[in-house]
């Protein structure tokens, strides 16, 4: 391999450590080097076309954007999951080093850092990623058929993986992950656990992937028990606290389940967006106050009338209905015929008394679906009240 092929770039807030890391990499024969100062700066230049990044060598603790939220931008896209990634750090923070190893990196650097230990860091993620064995291209393959739904393709390439390297740890997970996908949840759950007893990077994921098979089987109290040995060794999950709560709301204890969700949300809380099943299960768990904070956060100033709707339904529950009424208008200023938001926005006329407004709204609902069982029976029970 010729070092002056890839370009490095070194996300670092602290000047002096990325002038350093610079010249040791020059000094070792890279020549294209780029730099950032955050996270986001580096984003930034991991997608910019002029730049064309190989590997990323970042710090962990930044502001603005750390090298963690860096490291899972970099795996939830399309284009870029695959790029090495090498994690700078002094951190004695087991929680924070949890938290990475929960994603895939190819090596750590501590600082100080070394120009004997860089080379030899940077050597073994490069040749891994642009110069695999043959183990380490029917890994790539595998993954990245996993990416892309390929599933019994990718359950191939993993299998091929594992005879040629047998009781490798990443092998056992991602193999797994596909057998789930196929539903072939016993081969799943062999090969989860296959990898937990092998790996310190993928045990905690390893147990999440336990945690799903147990659920798809209705097993809570051992989908509840993996669950909690992952939040102790790795608490800083917002998912996983979640998942638990859905568990624990399963089994009847409500009261744990609240305590579950609130840490997720606590845990989330620098998040602009949340999915939508941190909503439903504020909803379902009768934490109003929160669902609605997570919805505003989520619409993030722009208008979403499924949002909407849950905001009305949610202020409607808490009985304040002039702010339920706010949300529905501005939604059916966006969807004037959009069947739900007129049906819901219906049932809170009729809290409101305003009957003949409920009315017209349920009459918009029968002419966009006339066989809609819900607003003829709202309307049958407004009939019989005008009769006493």
């Amino acid at each position: 391999m010729n070092y002056k092929n890839y370009t490095c770039l070194v996300v670092e807030d602290n000047l002096s450590t990325l002038t350093m890391i610079g010249h040791m990499l020059a000094s070792i024969g890279y020549q294209n080097i780029v730099t950032a100062r955050n996270g986001k700066e580096g984003w930034e230049k991991i997608q910019s076309s002029e730049t064309g990044v190989d590997i990323v060598l970042s710090d962990m603790l930044m502001p603005e954007e750390d090298g963690l939220q860096l490291l899972q931008r970099i795996r939830n896209s399309k284009e870029y999951w695959h790029l090495p990634f090498i994690m700078i750090t002094c951190v004695d923070d087991m929680d924070r080093i949890m938290s990475v190893t929960e994603e895939h990196i190819d090596a750590y650097l501590v600082k100080p850092v070394t120009e004997a230990v860089l080379r030899q860091k940077i050597y073994s993620a490069i040749k891994k990623a642009y110069d695999p064995d043959p183990y380490h291209r029917a890994l790539f393959n595998g993954k990245k058929c996993l990416r892309e739904g390929q599933h019994e393709m990718a359950i191939q390439s993993l299998e091929e993986a594992r005879s040629l390297q047998p009781r490798q740890s990443a092998t056992y997970f991602h193999l797994a992950q596909a057998m789930e996908k196929v539903g072939r949840m016993d081969e799943a759950e062999e090969n989860y656990n296959l990898c937990k007893e092998s790996s310190n990077d993928l045990y905690v994921k390893s147990l999440d992937g336990l945690a799903r098979v147990y659920q798809y089987r209705g097993d809570h109290a051992n989908a509840m028990e993996v669950l909690t040995k992952a939040i102790e060794v790795s608490p800083n999950t917002p998912d996983r606290h979640m998942d638990l709560a859905m568990q624990l709301k399963a089994v009847g204890n409500t009261g744990a389940a609240k305590a579950s969700l609130a840490k997720a949300l606590k845990l989330s809380r620098k998040k602009v967006k949340l999915p939508q099943r941190y909503i439903e299960a504020c909803l379902d768990l009768g934490m109003d106050k929160e669902a609605e904070a997570v919805m505003q956060r989520s619409m993030g100033g722009m208008e979403d009338i499924a949002l909407l709707n849950q905001m009305g339904i949610v202020c409607r529950r808490r009985k304040e209905f002039d702010r339920a009424q706010k949300y529905y208008k501005r939604a059916l200023e966006i969807a004037p015929d959009d069947e739900t938001l007129n049906y819901n926005y219906a049932v809170l006329l009729v809290d409101l008394k305003d009957y003949q407004a409920a009315r017209s709204y349920l009459y918009q609902v029968l002419r966009e679906n006339p066989d809609s069982e819900k607003a003829l029976a709202l309307i049958i029970k407004l009939d019989q009240r005008e009769e006493y």
